[in-house]
C-alpha cells in the first residue's frame, strides 16, 4: 500500500505536535511535582500510537481492496481475468499469464497492451517473454 505525500506530511506534523504537547505537559508536571514525567507515560503513548497506526493501515487496506474489486467488476472479462491474477501475484511473466488465464497468446498480448496504455500494468522485457507488473 502506497502512502501519499500529503498523508505522510500530515502524519509527521501530527507526531511533531504530539512532541510539543508532551513538552508542555512535562513542564507543567515538573512545576507541580518537581520531577519529570515517568517513562511509562512515554512508553504507553508510543504503544498507543503504534496500535492506532496499525488500525488505520488495516482499515486503509480493507478500503483499497473493496475499491479494487469494484473496479474489477467494471472491466471487460479478459482484462478482469488478467488483473485478478496480477492482484494475487503482483508480477507475473506473460507466458504464465497465458497459461493461468486460459486465454490465447494473442488475446493476452492485446489485453496487456490496452492495460499498459491505461497505466494499469507495466511490461518489462524478460528473455522471450515480458514481466508484467500491476501498477495500481
Amino acid at each position: 500500500m502506497e502512502v501519499s505525500e500529503t498523508r505522510l506530511g500530515v502524519a509527521i506534523i501530527a507526531v511533531f505536535g504530539l512532541g510539543i504537547l508532551f513538552s508542555i505537559l512535562n513542564g507543567y508536571y515538573i512545576e507541580d511535582t518537581g520531577a519529570p514525567l515517568p517513562l511509562e507515560i512515554y512508553g504507553m503513548t508510543a504503544a498507543a500510537m503504534a496500535v492506532g497506526a496499525l488500525i488505520v493501515m488495516l482499515f486503509q487496506w480493507k478500503i483499497s481492496q473493496k475499491q479494487l474489486y469494484r473496479i474489477l467488476k467494471v472491466l471487460p472479462e479478459d482484462e478482469r481475468v488478467i488483473v485478478e491474477l496480477l492482484v494475487k501475484e503482483k508480477r507475473m511473466e506473460q507466458n504464465f499469464l497465458v497459461a493461468e488465464s486460459g486465454l490465447s497468446k494473442v488475446r493476452v498480448s492485446r489485453t496487456l497492451s490496452k492495460l499498459e496504455q491505461r497505466k494499469i500494468i507495466e511490461k518489462k522485457p524478460l528473455g522471450n517473454t515480458n514481466l508484467v507488473k500491476l501498477t495500481i
